[in-house]
This record gives C-alpha cells, sequence and structure tokens, in this order.
C-alpha cells in the first residue's frame, strides 16, 4: 500500500470512528431522553393514573414480599408443627430488623433521588443511587458481625426457649448469612420504580415469590431441611431477585446506571439518605422492639392460658403473617405515591402533591377492606392455613378479630406519615411512625392485659392481641392533626410565591 492509499485508509478509519462515535452519542442522548421522559410525566400526567401505574405494581409487589413470611409459616406449620411456627415467631424481630436497614438505605435514597429528579439534578440523583448501594453493603457487614456474635441472646430476648431456640437458631443463621442479597433484592428495588419502571420493580419480587415457593416445597417437605430448609428457600429467593435488579442498573442502556463514578460515599450525602430512611427504619424497628415484647409477654400470659406457650406463640405467627397481608397493601401505595409525591413537592407544584396523597388514602382504604372484611367473616379459614393444632385454631380465629379490628383507618396512619417522608420531613416522619410502634403500643402491651381484664370479658392474653388495635386508634388521630397543620403551611407557601 503507497503512502496515498494508506492516508486515505486512515482518513476513511477516522471518519468511520467519528460515526460511531457520533452513532454512539446519540444513542446515549435517546436513552437519557427517554429516561427523562419516564420521570417528567409524574409532575404532568393524571395524578389518578399515575397513581394508579405506581401503586398498583407495588401492592402486588408487597403483597408478594410478605408472602415470603406466609409461604415459610405455611410450609413449616405442615412439616414441623406448631414447634416450627414458634420458632418463625421469636426469629421475626431479628428478620424485621434487617428489613429496617434495608429501608433505612432503600427507602431513605430513594425518597432522596425522587426530590433531586424533581429538582431536575440527575447527575446528583445518579450520586443518591451510587451512596445507597455502597451503604446497602456496609450494613450487610454489621449485620454479619452482629449475627456471629450476638445472635443466641436476641432470639432468648425474643422469647426463645426450651426446644424453640435451636429450632430459631438453624432458621437465622442462615438468613444472616444471605442478608446482602436482601438488601439489594428490597432496597434498590425501591429506585427501579423511581426511575419510572414499576413493572419492572414488581418483576422483581414476583422472581422472588416464585423461587421461594419452588425451593421451599423442595428444601422443607421434599428434603426434610426443615427449619435450615425454610431459611436456605429464603436467601435463594434472595439471590435471584437481587440478579434481577442489578441487572437494571448495569447493563449498557440503564436510564439509571449506576457505574463506577458513582460509587462514591461522602459523609454528607449518607447522612441525609440515612436521615430520609430514618422514619420507616423505626417503623420497621418498632415492630421488632413490639414484636420481641409480644413474645415474651405471650409467653408470661400463655403459660396461665389454656392455649399455654407453644400455643400462644404459635398463635401469633398467624396473626403477624395475616396481619402483614391486609396491612401492606397500604405500604405498597404509599411507596408507589412516595415518588410521585416527592417529585412534585421538589418541583413546588403542592396542588398536585396533595390531590396524590387524599387520593392515595382512598386507594388504599378501596384495596384494604375487602381483604379485612374476608379476615373478619372467615377467620377460621385463615386459622386453618397454617395447620394449627385443632385446639389453637378457636382462639386463633378471634385473636385475628381482636387483632385487625380497626385495620381500615390505618390507611390515614399509613399514607399520612409516608407524606412527611416523602417530602423530606425526616423529624415529623420519625414521630409519627414512633406514636404507633414504639409511643403508644409498648405501654399498651404492658398495661392492657392487667387493666382490660378487670372491666371487659377479656383474658390477659386476648388482651395482647387487641392492643395493637387500640395503638391504631391512638396514631390516626395524632397523624390527623399533623396533616391539618401541614396543610395550613402549604397554603401560606403558595400564597406567598
Amino acid at each position: 500500500m503507497n503512502k496515498a492509499d494508506q492516508q486515505s485508509q486512515e482518513i476513511i478509519e477516522a471518519i468511520d470512528d467519528a460515526y460511531l462515535e457520533g452513532s454512539e452519542a446519540r444513542e446515549a442522548d435517546e436513552i437519557r431522553k427517554r429516561a427523562e421522559e419516564k420521570v417528567d410525566r409524574m409532575g404532568q400526567g393524571s395524578t389518578f393514573k399515575l397513581l394508579l401505574e405506581f401503586s398498583i405494581p407495588a401492592v402486588v409487589g408487597v403483597v408478594v414480599q410478605m408472602l415470603y413470611n406466609v409461604i415459610d409459616a405455611v410450609y413449616v406449620g405442615h412439616a414441623v408443627g406448631a414447634d416450627g411456627l414458634a420458632a418463625t415467631t421469636v426469629a421475626n424481630p431479628l428478620m424485621t430488623a434487617m428489613t429496617a436497614l434495608a429501608m433505612l438505605i432503600g427507602v431513605g435514597g430513594n425518597a432522596l433521588m425522587a426530590i433531586r429528579l424533581g429538582e431536575g439534578k440527575q447527575e446528583e440523583a445518579r450520586r443518591v443511587l451510587g451512596a445507597s448501594f455502597i451503604l446497602l453493603m456496609l450494613v450487610s457487614v454489621v449485620v454479619w458481625i452482629i449475627g456471629a456474635t450476638l445472635l443466641s441472646p436476641v432470639l432468648v430476648l425474643s422469647g426463645a426457649e426450651g426446644e424453640v431456640l435451636p429450632l430459631a437458631r438453624s432458621f437465622t443463621t442462615i438468613l444472616i448469612a444471605g442478608c446482602p442479597f436482601q438488601f439489594i433484592a428490597f432496597g434498590m428495588n425501591n429506585f427501579i420504580r423511581t426511575a419510572g419502571y414499576p413493572n419492572r420493580a414488581l418483576g422483581s419480587m414476583l422472581i422472588g415469590t416464585a423461587a421461594n415457593v419452588v425451593f421451599g416445597y423442595l428444601f422443607i417437605v421434599v428434603l426434610d431441611a426443615q427449619m435450615a430448609g425454610a431459611g436456605l428457600a429464603t436467601v435463594c429467593s434472595w439471590i435471584l431477585s437481587s440478579i434481577f435488579v442489578m441487572q437494571f442498573f448495569l447493563k449498557k442502556k440503564s436510564p439509571m446506571p449506576l457505574r463506577k463514578e458513582t460509587l462514591h460515599l461522602r459523609a454528607p450525602l449518607a447522612g441525609r439518605i440515612c436521615v430520609m430512611g430514618i422514619a420507616p427504619a423505626i417503623m420497621e424497628l418498632g415492630f421488632a422492639v413490639s414484636s420481641a415484647l409480644e413474645n415474651n409477654l405471650l409467653v408470661t400470659y400463655g403459660a396461665a392460658d389454656p392455649v399455654g406457650i407453644d400455643g400462644a406463640l404459635a398463635i401469633m405467627r398467624v396473626l403477624s403473617a395475616v396481619g402483614m397481608f391486609t396491612f401492606m397493601p397500604m405500604v405498597g401505595i404509599a411507596s408507589g405515591a412516595q415518588p410521585i409525591i416527592g417529585y412534585n413537592y421538589g418541583a413546588k407544584k403542592f396542588d398536585r402533591m396533595k390531590r396524590v396523597v387524599w387520593q392515595a388514602m382512598l386507594l388504599a382504604a378501596a384495596i384494604t377492606v375487602p381483604i379485612w372484611l374476608s379476615v373478619l367473616l372467615a377467620p377460621d379459614m385463615y386459622a386453618n392455613l397454617f395447620s394449627l393444632p385443632v385446639q389453637y385454631r378457636k382462639e386463633a380465629a378471634w385473636a385475628l378479630v381482636l387483632f385487625l379490628i380497626f385495620v381500615p383507618i390505618l390507611s390515614i396512619q399509613s399514607i399520612g406519615s409516608n407524606y412527611f417522608n416523602a417530602t423530606g420531613q425526616a423529624f415529623k416522619a420519625t414521630i409519627l411512625t414512633l406514636t404507633r410502634q414504639i409511643l403508644f403500643l409498648i405501654p399498651l402491651l404492658i398495661f392492657c392485659p392487667q387493666i382490660l381484664p378487670l372491666f371487659t370479658p377479656l383474658s390477659p392474653l386476648e388482651s395482647v392481641w387487641f392492643a395493637a388495635s387500640i395503638s391504631d386508634i391512638t396514631s390516626v388521630l395524632i397523624v390527623s392533626v399533623f396533616l391539618l397543620v401541614e396543610l395550613r403551611r402549604l397554603r401560606r407557601i403558595s400564597a406567598a410565591a
């Protein structure tokens, strides 16, 4: 090849390279444009259509997520019996604490990212995503350390004793080992929804639950691995779900990419993420603390009741599973509404934001009431589902009524407290969360068994079931007051603008 031909070839290659670079740039711009359109519609489209689009997958997702616990309980009830159900009951506070840590980072980072997107700060939103991923992995290491040093004492504090303790330890040891996959599957999944892909977020949950059904049957029923099998089934389902989640962020054409340059953890940003997530995390930790106290009270009052200690703990497992199944649609709607509320708050479109809040409350009540009615009208069906021994089923059916009697009004509490978290008012959100799970429920759990039997037909054990319902009423009243004050604040801001 002569010199002229060589120069011509170099020119052609340079033109080809320039064309390819231009094509890649155009493709990147197109991906970025589609991603921005997905996000910007939260401030433009019909609020109710957006709420349905984001909330229905979220509702299905959280119900599916709760099926992890229900499936384990059903399989364990059939294969291991009342002791197995009691073991999952005393393990529940620790499992709830793990979920709280995932929510601290996942929900907090998600809320902050939604506000940044509403403000038009795309690069800051991506940095929030990267920092949240690093935080989730760091928290996993903390859980490993706690599990390696304090597992048995924690289970004892949760009410484990006798034959129940080794069963609970076998179950939770495996769950702790797999917690990084839970944190990815649950914590990072929130960001997919805020990026404008609620159905994709739902897909990861469906994959995990379907896997849990299959692996649960294989390990618990077929291989007779009992409590270890329940733990293995859950961790395997987390692994599959986390792979599906991370593929969204790591693929070449991701609308919200997780890249090396965003994986930086700066103290101010990490602190802001944790502050934004502290309210939902405290809600879950409140569940853990109240569950541990509840379990100890069940041991105390169950010993003096015809159902006994194992019966009381087994019944509580049924109440927890059915209660979550009934309450979680509200949580799903709150999760679906959160990015819409946060975006419009960041964009200062307060009328749209308030409309989403009221629509979310009505939608939550509309979905929850039929489920709640099925529990009240057919509690025996739910009691039988978990293969409780016959002598416990009548008490379980009555306990379900006492435990869930006021669930429909909780849409106000769930959506209302979530509003303050979505708008960055972490202190108010935390206070409202504390009222239901700690400030009200814990004193009620202590005093109701001592006071209610004096002037009602309820036994001390039944009073423990009913304490949660009284806490529901008081927390709804407090949230209502906070919302009325907030509405006045928004009117003043709008009038001054």
